[in-house]
Parts: structure tokens; sequence; C-alpha cells
């Protein structure tokens, strides 16, 4: 009987257990929900943080790279994953409501925790991911256009009838070559200036390709202009052939305008590997000549010739750059002459404007008209005679020797290029142009008066706003330079210049022999002669020869009184012992030598003379300490930029060098650890310092006393991966005082910037940059707490603090809660123009609700950004600011943000607000007048920053 009862229950027990595993299962869904909810956000914040480290990486590089669309594509399925999460927030939420009532929906509470499960899954998938192997970055792409600086209000009314005459063959489909000629200084460039910057030419192409071809193009270097232009990376080593099939399957089945200025001879377009221009392709070529035979050689279909200006438009271009002095009654026939002799000349004419600029003195006319008159200057056969006596005269008029040396000088650098003031003044300097007995600040004033000088003259020209810091010379400016100190040219000082002509032939021996400066940067050289005669060089500038490895152990035995020698971005692994012989040698320049690794030993002592050592490289760590040694005996030095690598380096040098405890070491770019970042800082703050914390080295609570010392003399200061320092106030005041630009990067212990500690001095009164990023710490930037916990009065006595800044940006500090501490620090901020936060995940507001902020604070605010601050809520506990300045707001995933500062006074120059949809629409107006009068200002951000 039992065994029978057994029998017939065994099949039963197993039908039970087949339906009992997946009815568990799915209960198990109902019963793990709370934990597995934790699990997931736990993962959840993971993936937040693997995210904000990829767009942190993305935001660093966003210049010169962009994500790829794998990336792209991971992001936006994690911006789908926060809002799946979102969502499901709020029915977990009300699930436990239910469940604390004792009125569970078991199959909801199922369903839900299937779900919670599956997204852990998903979101493991996304981790999995975001490992990227084959990297997450690529480079940018070219922009269709590289905007050219625009010309001056002086154009004529002739630039632009030839610019319509060109624009029409370019839309005409069966122009695909047009060729612009015409004698030089007539004002070819300015036109193809004029083109290249028009926005329909902008819409009309994929790429828009300029190159500057001058006397002695090689097809290497109309090549290596367009993969710039292109942003093609080469491994090294390709043939041009290899070349031109690579850029002719780049640009093949392209639309583009390619832009040839200063075309001498034909350039063989399908040797440099460029698709030939026709009806079919829907491809333009447009090239500036002086000689209508390239035109033909070239096969333009049409050729349109830009003529001298009319009399009546050449006197009121005249005018209007010389000023009303010119129609005075003892100067207007005067000034109607000397418009006659430029013959109509643009270029002419605006060179004479500036040398008689406000001139009234009759006497100064006269004579300028004289020397214009005379016939006993000689002029160089590639330009016009008119075009080279006008040239030469206003050249003749500059006021003092030193201005024309100075000019001279710069017909050194390549045809077309941006000429970097502070290099251009160093040279100048130490080759003796400006005086010995200026200090390197004095010179650089000296200096700055001279370019200034010869802008005005029209001799130079200022480049664009993104070079601000460079200058220019007109190609037939130089033309005139190079033809003034040619070997055949006479009283000036003879030049040897091959810049920027790519050959890598070597000028003969006997042209180095009469030469007082040589250069031949960026000529491709690869090798260079034995041992040259130089008895008279003065000058010697070999940068940018990046396949120039060997220089001939005796190729300084002949160069007794060399001044400057420049050898950046050249390929060197090491220097000739013969450089020990340059005695006299007061510039050594080998910034971005990445090949070099050791100097011969006893090389610096023994060019006691140098005034100015600038070396980045990757020097071994060995011949590193060496040279910290024997830079501290140089005792002219005046500018030193270097890597010490090692604190104790540093700490010999300021211990042991005259230069620096006397104080004339007045220019610095001084390096703890290899620091990318200085070399565009440096340029502009003259005294910068960076300390990169490597592991092991750090030793005590704050900085070493070598890193405090060089920081006290210091206006711009990068700090990174310190991780003891609670606050810049540490170091002391004092030491702080000179900054200007100060960057604190992955100081994990910084809790902020200035302290009460600080306040026996004003914190950072002349600072104008600061950055903040990745400070997981910080919880304030001016901390006005005392120990006890206590606020320091409302406006502390004698603080004068951050009173010049004009640049905060905050990244990755996730501690800080009020961007602004205390309404006293918004005061103090009178000079802010950009505010920049990003990524910091505990930010609630700009300042406490229980401080009070004046309507008019902030006046010069210019730009605001506040990026993914998901705790954001208010700006000045909901108060209206009238923020006199602001242009631009952009406001990105800032979800609590209801309320923006504005009433019907607000923001009256405010050009643009950019945010997302969802988030402008549910904001909060005082009334429909103020969002109606925004409305139009806004704009939607449609990628995921």
């Amino acid at each position: 009987m039992a065994e029978a009862a057994a029998a017939c229950t065994q099949p039963v027990c197993e039908i039970g257990k087949c339906l009992w595993a997946p009815i568990a299962g799915q209960i198990n869904y109902a019963r793990k929900l709370s934990k597995n909810w934790q699990a997931l956000c736990e993962k959840a914040s993971e993936l937040g943080i693997k995210r904000n480290d990829i767009v942190v990486e993305i935001n660093r590089m966003n210049m010169q790279k962009t994500p790829t669309e794998e990336c792209d594509a991971w992001r936006t399925k994690v911006e789908e994953m926060e809002n799946k999460i979102e969502t499901i927030k709020l029915e977990f939420n009300v699930e436990k409501k239910c469940v604390g009532g004792l009125c569970p929906d078991i199959f909801a509470r199922i369903e839900l925790g299937k779900r919670v499960v599956n997204m852990i899954n998903d979101i493991d998938m996304l981790l999995e991911k975001s490992k990227f192997e084959r990297g997450f970055l690529v480079d940018s792409p070219p922009a269709i256009v590289e905007k050219k600086p625009g010309p001056d209000s002086t154009l004529s009314t002739s630039a632009y009838n030839i610019l319509g005459m060109v624009l029409d063959k370019i839309r005409d489909e069966s122009t695909p070559k047009i060729g612009i000629w015409g004698m030089g200084g007539v004002g070819k460039t300015t036109v193809l200036q004029l083109l290249n910057n028009m926005p329909e030419i902008t819409a009309m192409f994929d790429h828009v390709i300029w190159v500057t071809i001058s006397k002695s193009p090689s097809v290497r270097m109309v090549q290596e202009e367009v993969l710039r232009r292109l942003k093609i990376k080469l491994d090294g080593g390709e043939s041009d052939e290899t070349i031109a099939s690579l850029l002719f399957h780049k640009l093949d089945r392209k639309k583009f305008l390619l832009l040839l200025d200063d075309v001498w001879e034909m350039v063989d377009l399908a040797v440099v590997g460029l698709p030939n221009p026709n009806k079919d392709n829907s491809c333009k070529l447009v090239l500036t000549t002086r000689n209508l035979e390239v035109c033909r050689k070239m096969g333009t279909y049409t050729d349109i010739k830009v003529k001298v200006l009319l009399e009546e438009e050449a006197l009121e271009m005249f005018y209007t750059i010389v000023g009303d002095v010119a129609r005075l009654p003892s100067i207007k026939e005067l000034a109607k002459s000397i418009v006659k002799e430029c013959d109509g000349l643009p270029l002419a004419l605006k060179v004479v404007s500036g040398a008689l600029r406000n001139v009234a003195n009759v006497n100064v006319w006269s004579n300028f008209l004289r020397e214009l008159r005379s016939h006993d200057t000689s002029f160089n056969e590639d330009l016009n005679e008119k075009v080279f006596k006008v040239l030469k005269v206003s050249y003749d008029h500059l006021k003092d020797t030193q201005n024309k040396k100075c000019l001279l000088f710069c017909g050194l650098y390549p045809e077309d290029s941006n000429i970097k003031k502070p290099e251009l003044i160093e040279y100048w300097k130490a080759e003796g142009i400006l005086s010995r007995k200026l200090t390197l600040e004095e010179a650089r004033d000296k200096g700055e008066a001279i370019l200034q000088a010869l802008i005005d003259a029209s001799l130079l020209e200022k480049c664009d706003e993104d070079f601000d810091n460079h200058v220019k010379m007109h190609d037939v400016v130089r033309d005139m330079v190079l033809a003034m100190t040619s070997p055949e040219g006479g009283k000036e000082s003879t030049h040897l210049v091959r810049a920027g002509i790519s050959s890598e032939k070597m000028p003969e021996e006997a042209e180095w022999k009469t030469a007082t400066r040589i250069s031949l940067m960026d000529h491709d050289l690869r090798n260079l002669l034995e041992s040259p005669d130089c008895p008279k060089l003065l000058t010697l500038l070999l940068q940018g020869n990046k396949n120039l490895e060997v220089i001939p152990e005796t190729f300084f035995d002949n160069m007794p009184n060399l001044r400057v020698l420049d050898l950046s971005c050249t390929g060197i692994k090491s220097l000739p012992t013969s450089i020990l012989k340059l005695d006299k040698l007061r510039e050594l320049v080998l910034l971005d030598c990445k090949n070099l690794e050791a100097l011969p030993v006893g090389m610096i002592r023994r060019l006691s003379q140098i005034e100015v050592f600038k070396l980045t490289g990757e020097l071994s760590n060995e011949s590193t300490d060496i040279v910290a040694k024997e830079l501290s005996d140089l005792i002219s030095l005046s500018f030193l930029d270097f890597d010490f690598q090692r604190v104790d380096n540093l700490q010999y040098f300021l211990q042991h060098s005259r230069p620096w405890k006397q104080r004339t070491l007045t220019g610095f770019g001084l390096a703890v650890g290899r620091d990318s970042e200085r070399e565009h800082l440096k340029e502009e703050y003259k005294r910068c310092l960076s300390y990169k914390v490597s592991g092991g080295e750090e030793m005590g609570s704050g900085l070493p006393s070598a890193i405090e010392d060089a920081l006290n003399r210091s206006n711009c200061f990068v700090l990174k991966g310190q991780d003891k320092l609670n606050s810049l106030s540490e170091v002391g005041a004092h030491n702080t005082y000179e900054l200007r630009y100060c960057k604190i990067d992955e100081c994990v212990a910084l809790e902020n910037v200035a302290d009460r500690n600080g306040l026996q001095m004003s914190a950072f009164p002349n600072l104008e940059c600061l950055y903040l990023h990745e400070l997981r710490n910080l919880k304030s930037i001016l901390c006005l707490e005392t120990e006890e916990g206590q606020l320091l009065p409302p406006t502390p006595p004698n603080l004068n603090s951050f009173t010049n800044l004009k640049t905060l940006e905050l990244k990755h500090c996730p501690g800080i809660e009020q961007v602004f501490s205390c309404g006293f620090m918004v005061q103090q901020l009178s000079n802010l123009e950009e505010l920049s936060v990003w990524d910091c995940g505990g930010l609630k507001g700009m300042v406490r609700d229980d401080e009070k902020i004046e309507y008019e604070a902030l006046p010069k605010l210019r730009v605001l950004w506040l990026i993914r601050l998901p705790e954001f809520v208010s700006f000045f506990k909901g108060v209206p600011m009238y923020w006199q300045s602001l242009l631009e707001v952009t406001i990105w995933g800032c979800p609590k943000l209801r309320k923006l500062p504005i009433d019907s006074n607000s923001f009256p120059k405010l050009e643009k607000i950019v945010g997302q949809h969802e988030w402008w629409d549910a904001l909060e107006w005082d009334n429909d007048a103020v969002k109606s009068r925004r409305q139009p200002l806004f704009e939607v951000i449609f990628v995921y920053l």
C-alpha cells in the first residue's frame, strides 16, 4: 500500500517541483527587490563616474580631438539608462510606500524586480563597453575653412569689384580654374583673403585649402601644408609619391576650393597629389601671381587682372589713413603729388600713409616727396620699381637705426608666417640690437614699442585675434628686406635666408662666409656642412628641421661671434663638442627636441655669456642633474625655461644661482615634472612655475620649500597631484601675491584656495584666472570660518581678495556646495568676466540662501556656463540680478534649477541662452512678459556635453 502511495505521489512531487521552480524565481524578484535596487544604485553611480571621466577627457581635448561614433552611441545609451533609472526610481518609491502600508501588489513587485535585474545587466554591459579598446577619441575633422586676417577699413572699392568677379566665376560651373594676377602690392592677396572668409564659400565646398607657394616651392612643402590643413598625420619616412597617393584618395570625390597665393612658377597638382579641378568634380582653383604666364602654365580658364587704383580712389584711401592733416592748405598739393608717385598701388599708399600719418610739418612732406622722386635707389628685379622706391623711402624715414635693424631681422622668418613677438624681442636683445643694459622686462617694453612703430608705418602687420601675440610681414615688404640684405644689397647686414623653403640642398659654403645672419628654419634640412667658415655670423636659426638628426662634430668651430642659436623642433640626439667654442653665445634655444638625451658635460658652464636658455624635451635623469647644476653657474642668465624633474635639482639651482638670488633672472618657465601646458602659458605670463608631483617624491604636509621660493616670484602657477595641502594659504599670502594665473588639479586634500590663515594680507589680489579641477574634497574657494566654525565678520577688515579675478572655472569638485562662500566674496569679484562650473555633483547654488547679494553684483560677468549640476537649485535665493555685461548663458544638466535670476531689467546685453528644451519649458517666470522677451534668445543644445 505504501509503495503504491509512493508510486502515486512521486510524479506529483516531480510535477510540483517543475511548477515551483519558475514560481520561486518570480517570487525572488519580489523578495530581493530592495537588495537589487541598492545594487542598481551602486552600478549607476559607477557608470556615472565612468561617464564623467570620459567627458572630462573629451572636454580637455575638445580643440584637437572628437569622440568616436562608438563613444557617442555609448554616451547616448548612458543618458537613456539614467532616464530609465529616474523613471523606475519613482515606481520603487511608490512600491516602498505600498509595502509600508501592508498592501503590496505582488505581481507589480515581481515585474519591478525583473526590470531592476535587467537594468543591472544592461549597466554591466555599458561598463564593459566603456573600455573602448581602440580608444574613444579621434582627431577632430578639419574645419571647412581656416579664416584669414581680414583687411582693414581702408579697403578700396576696386578690391570688392574684383572679389565679385571672382565669385561669379566660382559660381560658373564652366570655370574650374581662375587666375588673379597683377604687380606686387596691388592687392591680390587681399582679394584672396576676402574670398577665403566669405560664408558663401564655406557653404559651397567640403574643404577650402589655402597654400602660400612663394618663390622656390617644392612638392613636399605644398604637400605638408595640405596635410596640415586636412589634419593628416604621417608615420614618417613616406616618399612624395606615397603622400601624393594618400592626398588623392583623401580628396577624391570631395568638393574642394584650392587657393594658391603668390605663385611664381607652375605647380604640378598631380605630382602633389591633388585632384585636378574640372567641370566634372566641381572643384575649383584660384591662384594669385605677379606673372600672367604662370596663369597660362597652370591652365586657368579665366584670368582677372588686379589693376592699380584710379587717382580719386587712391586719394581717398590716402586721406583715410593719413587723417585730416593731408587736407591742410600747405600740405594738400604735396599729398596729391605723393599719391601720384605711388602709382595707385594700395601697398605703397598704405606704407607712405603710415610714415606721414598725422605729420603736420610741411618740410617733412616736401623731403619725402623729393626722396620718392630721386633716382639713386636700386631695386630688386622681382619688385615693381615704384613699389620698391616707396618701401625704401618709408624704411629710410623710420625714426632710428634700431627700428630699421629690427625690421630687417623680421625678414629671417618664412613668408606669410606669424612671428612670435616675445621670441623676436629676445633675439633682438641677445644679438645686441636692443641695449644690453636693459633688463628683460625693459627690453620687452622697448621691443613692443618698436613693433608698434613698424606696424604704424605699415611695414609690419597685426595678426588676427587668435594670434594677438604675433606680427606678420607683407610678402612685398619681405622682398624689399631680402633685397636689401642680400650679398648684392650693399650697405645693410648680409642675410642668408632659406626659411620655409623645403629643400634638402645645403647653401654653398661661400654664402655662409659673408652672412651676419642665417635662417634655414623649416627648410627640411637633413645634413649640415662639416665646418663652415662664418666669421661674421651673429644669429643662426635652424629650428623646425625635424629630420636634422646629427650636427657635425666640427660644425661650430668657426663661428666666433655667434650670439643666437635656435635648434628647436629638430631631431638632434646630441650636441657636438665644438659648441663649447661659442663663448659669445647669449641665447641657446632647444625647445621640443624630443630626441635630445644629453648635453656635453661642462657645456653650459663654458658658455658663460648665456642670457637666455630654453630646453624642453626628454633629457635623461642623469643629464638633467648635471644641467641643473651647471645652470646655476651662469652669471648673466635673465630667462630660463627648463624642467628640473626633481625638487632637489630646483632647490640646488635656487640656492646657487647668482641671477636668481640677485633677482636679475626676471623671466622663467620652471617645471618639476613634465608639463606641456606651460608652453602656451609662459609667453603670456613670463614667470611660470609648474609642479607636478611624482610618486614618492613629496615630503611633509605642504609644498617643498623650493617650490614656495619659486612661487614667491611667479605670476603663473600650475599644481597637480599634491595630496597633502589643505589650502594654498598654507604657503603664505606673500608667496601667492604676484599670481595672475593659477590652476590646481588632482590635489585630493585641498579644501579651499584661501582660508583664515591668508587673511592677514589680501588673498590673491592680482589673480586673473583660477582653474580648479578634480578636487574631490574642495569645500570653498575663500573660507571665512574660524577654527571654532564661526564666520568672520561680514566685511573682514583689510581683506581685498580675488578683486582682479576675470576667469573662474570649477570642474569635478563634488564636495563644494556653493560657488561663493559668502556674499562678501561676491562683492570682491567686481572684475569677474567668465564663470564656468562643470560636474560638481554637490553644488546647490551660487551662495547660501541667508546671504544678501546686491542687485548689481558681478557687473562685468560676460559668460556663464553651468554643466551637469544635478543638485543646483538657485542662483541667489531666487533674487534677480542685473548683470549688465552678460552676453551668453549655457545651462545643461541642471534639472532642479527652475528659475533664472531675471526680471524685466536684467541682462540688457544678453545675446543667447543655451540649454535643453525640457529644461527651458519647465522654467518658472515672474510673468509671461519676461519669458516672451527672452524666448528669441534661447538656443537648444543638441549635443551631449
